[in-house]
């Protein structure tokens, strides 16, 4: 059977309907509500067109300071010097 939340994972058990994964979030919902546990998800997980903007300059620009760190190819075991 399939857990009726993700519909990808196998329940736990054949009584179940969720798979562990699911179960953990529900047992959240559970003990903090779920009103915030989904307000808590939305504020990490989701993301507006400002935000997205702000970090792909973000990401632009520490990787351009970081890219002479990919210019050198690593050693293999046989190039190191012991």
């Amino acid at each position: 059977m399939v857990c009726v939340m993700c519909e990808k994972n196998s329940v736990e058990n054949w009584f179940g309907s969720f798979c562990p994964e699911c179960r953990q979030i529900k047992n959240l919902g559970n003990v903090y509500g779920f009103d915030r546990v989904l307000e808590i998800l939305k504020k990490c997980c989701i993301r507006d067109e400002n935000q997205l903007e702000k970090k792909i300059n973000s990401h632009k620009r520490s990787k351009s300071d970081s890219d002479e760190s990919y210019e050198t190819k690593p050693l293999t075991r046989s190039q190191k010097k012991v």
